[in-house]
């Protein structure tokens, strides 16, 4: 808005951050009071960089400067994206080979029965339709070793304490079965134990043992040990992660090192951060870089949360429509929901990710009609191309907004990019009216509803399928489409209030700006808390879970210095994963305290776990009586770092200023064509009312507001849909 880009900025207090998407690259330029502008350009997937030079430009241009002054004066960058997705997708990575005990060579081939991974319910019901993902690993290059480390069991007494070595390493096992992966042409080695996340000593010498042998060799490759990237239990999950790690972790670094080399040269002096899976930023040089796979849809849920702390909201679920995708997300408390165990691409991975639940309903998605007269959205996507009404050769869901009026084709982004609404009609008419018989703008109005009941259904569930009331949640919509369609998403569901904000196509890089800097650390712990513990074992059991603490502790300093950060001003947050003994699940459980030192410390957590397990189910099914089982310890070390703000603006008058008015257009809603009065998003102000039939435009997105709703601004200039 006109309020939120003032024309000077102070030096060295710039945030860049920006999200990669599919189809557009989002840069939020937040500027030293807090406030903020945005920037876009065409996502190029082959040359990054490129993109990430265009959008930090634009966004400087918006406030009177070019790219090098912003980037001269910038404390911190952060860049989101999906480049390992795609590397994992294209099956473009590294030739790996894995070290595991012996006994488990097939480990990659049994991917423990999850070849279900990403198909449709009625897919998942027919066995003969269930197939393997595309393998990350030769399993020709899976090499067993002789050892085992005991695991630990639910009999305590009857078996060897976890850790306690039952076979010891063979050593020429490792120097063998490495050379072998080297004459093979292997370009990284993962090395899997099985039970290393209780005791690593075994993966950490065999490792040591591997790097002698490619010393004395001609080549130079990496040897990753799962017990570093994944130090949990399940191991067909933690060898997913491991092969992440080194199919593709490594070729996004590249890319990631890519961009960061274009801001250097453009007067940037800092390294880049990205994001990680389950929230918090980390620098491109961190260790476990496949916990960023997903790092651009994980910025928008942040974002969310600093609207909802910023508007005191308490529940609020996520909308991102964007070019490839509908994605949406749950805060409950003001907190993020986490999956332990992430599907993604078809595996399991032992990695905490934040949740989401996903449509193939983006303004980009492809609409077709198939044999049998049936109409469909998706999967395939436009991205940059964006329809027919500019350089693709299908018809999308962009195309028929354009045509029936609700997307100007003179002003996308701006005016920078003309969409030809000619070719879009005619798309429209040939993919979808003539196959059907039916006129071309009701075929329009009939693709609108598919998508809008697609993404409605979505978000519906998501809430009630956890027990949660949609009167309780306020929806936050964002994405570059998301305003375009909110009027369609949220008909019909009983939303507390439905919100976005005039950065709404950017809102994912916003979140970005405001992550924190944060590393997460894992460790295995298999212990029990049977009823009627004694009092000297709570105590025995409490020193065991400090120890674990204090060491997490120390390996993020160690880590986090080594990235530069001073680790005097570092912040620590304590978990533990558990469950009632017998259940096959752990979940998260956040203990407001870190330091265990005497037994009623035990209880604390137990209650803490009692707490949880209440949120998230009935009173009723809890079972205290069977005991509890810590399987896993984790730790989140926090550094300050600059972060963006919501600036507050004084409420002016309800009517919008005369500077505002567009004029009209005719639009084709509801079965007729409606005169829809345009606005412009940059005059209008904190206060001001905007009722429907309206469409408000910017050069990023553009809101719709039917007959009989309104737009209330409030004082942060977030947009309340009513």
């Amino acid at each position: 808005m006109a309020t939120q880009a003032p024309t000077h900025a102070a030096p060295r207090e710039f945030i860049l951050a920006l999200d990669a998407g599919g189809t557009m690259t989002d840069t939020i330029l937040v500027k030293g009071d807090g406030s903020f502008t945005i920037g876009k350009s065409l996502t190029n997937r082959e040359d990054e960089a490129s993109s990430y030079s265009e959008s930090v430009a634009d966004a400087a241009l918006q406030i009177g400067l070019d790219s090098r002054t912003v980037h001269t004066n910038t404390s911190v960058s952060i860049y989101a994206g999906t480049g390992m997705l795609n590397t994992i997708l294209t099956g473009t990575g590294r030739k790996v080979g894995l070290l595991v005990t012996r006994g488990f060579e097939h480990i990659t081939i049994v991917e423990g029965g999850l070849t279900y991974l990403g198909q449709t319910q009625a897919e998942i019901l027919h066995q003969q339709l269930h197939e393997h993902t595309r393998p990350l690993v030769d399993p020709r290059n899976v090499l067993g070793v002789a050892e085992r480390i005991c695991g630990g069991s639910y009999f305590s007494g009857s078996h060897r304490a976890p850790g306690e070595e039952l076979v010891p390493l063979n050593e020429d096992d490792v120097r063998r079965h490495t050379q072998t992966l080297i004459d093979r042409g292997c370009e990284v080695i993962g090395i899997l134990f099985i039970n290393s996340f209780i005791a690593p000593k075994h993966e950490h010498r065999a490792k040591a043992v591997a790097e002698e042998v490619v010393a004395k060799s001609d080549r130079r490759l990496p040897i990753v040990c799962s017990s570093d990237v994944a130090p949990v239990s399940r191991e067909n999950n933690r060898v997913k992660s491991l092969l992440f790690q080194c199919f593709a972790a490594e070729l996004t670094r590249e890319a990631l090192l890519a961009v960061e080399g274009a801001a250097r040269e453009d007067g940037y002096n800092g390294r880049l951060l990205t994001l990680l899976s389950y929230g918090g930023a980390v620098n491109v040089e961190y260790q476990r870089l496949y916990e960023t796979m997903v790092s651009g849809p994980i910025g928008g849920l942040m974002g969310a949360q600093i609207v909802a702390n910023k508007l005191a909201l308490r529940n609020v679920v996520t909308a991102d429509m964007g070019g490839t995708s509908f994605d949406v997300g749950l805060l409950v408390d003001g907190r993020l929901g986490l999956r332990k165990d992430a599907d993604f691409a078809g595996h399991r991975l032992a990695l905490p990710m934040v949740a989401l639940d996903s449509v193939g309903s983006g303004a980009g998605s492809a609409v077709w009609i198939d044999e049998y007269r049936r109409l469909h959205v998706g999967p395939d996507s436009a991205g940059a191309k964006v329809g027919s009404c500019f350089k693709y050769d299908k018809l999308t869901v962009t195309d028929v907004n354009v045509a029936l009026g609700y997307v100007d084709p003179s002003y996308f982004l701006g005016g920078k990019i003309a969409l030809d609404r000619d070719k879009a009609l005619k798309a429209l008419e040939e993919t979808v009216a003539k196959p059907l018989g039916i006129d071309v703008y009701e075929a329009g109005r009939g693709i609108l509803d598919v998508v809008n009941t697609q993404m409605r259904d979505l978000a519906l569930a998501m809430m009630t399928s956890k027990g949660y009331d949609p009167r309780e949640f306020t929806m936050i919509c964002y994405g570059g489409a998301g305003p375009v369609h909110m009027w369609g998403f949220t008909d019909g569901i009983p939303f507390e209030d439905v919100i976005t904000m005039p950065w709404a196509a950017g809102f994912s890089a916003f979140g970005a700006a405001g992550a924190e800097y944060m590393h997460r650390y894992h460790r295995g712990f298999v212990e029990l808390v049977p009823n009627g513990m004694a009092h000297d074992d709570k105590q025995a059991l409490a020193d065991r879970l400090d120890a674990v603490f204090r060491g997490l502790e120390e390996d993020a300093r160690n880590e986090m210095s080594a990235e530069g950060v001073d680790v005097r001003h570092l912040t620590f947050r304590y978990g533990v994963y558990a469950r009632y003994i017998g259940q096959l699940e752990s979940f998260d459980t956040v203990l407001d305290f870190g330091h265990l030192k005497r037994a009623e410390d035990v209880d604390r957590l137990v209650d803490a776990f009692e707490d949880m397990y209440t949120k998230v189910y009935p009173v009723g099914a809890r079972f205290p009586q069977a005991g509890y089982s810590i399987t896993e310890v984790y730790l989140q070390a926090v550094a300050p770092k600059p972060q963006p703000d919501m600036r507050e603006y004084p409420l002016s008058n309800h009517e919008p200023a005369a500077a505002a008015f567009v004029g009209e257009r005719d639009v084709y809603h509801a079965g007729r064509w409606v005169p829809f009065k345009v606005w412009q998003m940059g005059e209008l102000t904190a206060g001001n009312v905007v009722n429907g039939p309206a469409i408000i435009r910017d050069p990023m997105t553009t809101v719709v507001v039917p007959p009989g709703k309104r737009i209330e601004i409030d004082r942060f200039l977030c947009l309340h849909y009513r």
